[in-house]
């Protein structure tokens, strides 16, 4: 299945994306915030929802709200994710064109 017909994608783009610019792999993230590596891997796939706990657990470990989890919103980052979050967009939509 087409990554962008997942129905957790865009949720999916974002903890990729953070997990990826933390530096970690799949199992040493999974660990940071008390999830097995094969759970995320379920989230980070766009098949099943992010959880409400994980997404708890992110908040505490890495500053990241939950509306820009589950819905995309900056305003609620450090100011540091917020500006790398919205330079990956502005460079997508460049390279789109």
């Amino acid at each position: 299945m087409d990554d962008a017909k997942k129905p957790f994608a865009e949720i999916a783009t974002r903890l990729k994306w953070h997990r990826q610019i933390a530096g970690m792999n799949q199992d040493d993230y999974a660990r940071a915030i008390g999830l097995k590596r094969s759970q995320l891997a379920n989230f980070e796939n766009g098949d099943f929802r992010l959880s409400l706990d994980g997404a708890i657990a992110l908040k505490r470990r890495f500053g990241l709200s939950l509306d820009f989890l589950f819905l995309g919103d900056t305003e609620g980052l450090p100011e540091a994710l917020r500006t790398t979050w919205q330079d990956r967009a502005a460079k997508n939509a460049g390279a789109q064109r």
